[in-house]
């Protein structure tokens, strides 16, 4: 093996690192590009911006939904965001093992408030989701066996009128440039699974909850409910925003947080995502195609 003794040496090893580096990535992008010829969602029509934008970032699409069904659900989450500062800690705290019944004092609700929490005890009542007995002055909810309700219940609520805000924004959105002439081209896809684009494999590496195509720029939503988990919320913001026009949006329940703490990143509270957006795509449109 040559000893590297000078700085001659060491310029001519950086040199050869280099090359066989762009040889790796030449090869890289020639396999890939070859994976995304036969990758059904890069042919479609629908899918094939989003394939595409994806593709650069290393990743195929292994699944998504494109236009989610009216359900009861929609209008329960949206009772649930109206009153969340009283109704998530009740039903979070239905979603452990051990709590399967819990008594709420009525006492100190207002009238607004009390008759929100009835509905959304009703509504979960005819999902059979929970059995409630009602007094003047309390509640007394039990949870039932239904596993829908864990997952509603632990964020699953927020992801509804994430998606149902989302929807809004871009059809208002959407309607005032055709009132001034410009035709809008847009999708939303929900529920997009990723895989790494060399890996066979039937499971995701990545799921995002909302992604939204605006032109040829992408809106990728995450929405949190809990522990934010910085390190991750960094390196998606870092990899969906690498293009340089597209956004990564962390949306979270807390209207008190001041998301000036992360920039650049962005965090949004739900209450305030409608008029955001609104923002967002008022400032990219001179530069969507």
């Amino acid at each position: 093996m040559h000893t590297v003794t000078s700085t001659s040496d060491i310029e001519k090893l950086v040199f050869a690192r280099d090359v066989l580096q762009e040889q790796i990535d030449a090869h890289a992008a020639a396999r890939d590009a070859k994976i995304l010829e036969t990758d059904p969602f890069f042919k479609a029509r629908k899918t094939y911006l989003l394939a595409k934008y994806v593709g650069a970032l290393g990743f195929r699409i292994l699944d998504y939904k494109s236009k989610e069904k009216p359900s009861p659900g929609v209008s329960a989450a949206k009772l649930m965001f109206r009153i969340k500062d009283r109704a998530v800690p009740i039903f979070k705290s239905l979603t452990k093992k051990e709590n399967r019944e819990i008594v709420v004092d009525l006492g100190d609700f207002g009238p607004e408030e009390k008759s929100a929490l009835i509905q959304l005890c009703e509504a979960f009542k005819g999902f059979g989701w929970i059995s409630v007995e009602r007094s003047r002055t309390e509640l007394k909810i039990k949870r039932g066996g239904k596993s829908q309700a864990i997952q509603f219940w632990n964020g699953g609520w927020a992801e509804i009128v994430n998606r149902s805000i989302i929807e809004s924004a871009l059809q208002a959105f959407a309607k005032e440039q055709k009132l001034k002439g410009h035709k809008l081209s847009y999708d939303i896809f929900y529920d997009v699974k990723l895989v790494r684009l060399a890996l066979e494999k039937v499971s995701p590496d990545m799921q995002l909850d909302v992604v939204a195509r605006v032109g040829d720029r992408f809106y990728v939503f995450e929405t949190k409910t809990g522990v934010l988990g910085i390190d991750k919320w960094v390196d998606r913001a870092k990899l969906f925003s690498r293009d340089q026009k597209s956004r990564f949006i962390t949306c979270c329940i807390d209207e008190k947080i001041s998301t000036q703490w992360f920039r650049p990143f962005c965090l949004v509270p739900l209450g305030r995502l409608e008029a955001e957006m609104s923002k967002w795509l008022e400032d990219d449109s001179g530069m969507m195609s």
